[in-house]
């Protein structure tokens, strides 16, 4: 073999493993993107339930949760 079909092979076989690494960086990058979008839903209703619990907390009690005047 030639120099230039020797740094020819070697360049392929560069960019083969560049080429899997690339693939297994974008799969990397989906999982993580699943993982975060998971993550967001979770965080919506964790806000949603801290809003919920507010609102419980900020409301006047009903009448007959009010203890009676000697307490």
């Amino acid at each position: 073999m030639s120099d230039v079909d020797l740094r020819i092979a070697e360049l392929e076989s560069h960019i083969a493993h560049q080429e899997a690494t690339i693939r297994d960086l974008s799969d990397t990058v989906a999982g993580q993107w699943k993982v975060v979008d998971e993550l967001v839903v979770k965080v919506e209703r964790l806000k949603e339930r801290l809003l919920a619990l507010e609102e419980e907390v900020k409301s006047p009690p009903l009448k007959g949760d009010v203890p009676p005047p000697h307490y």
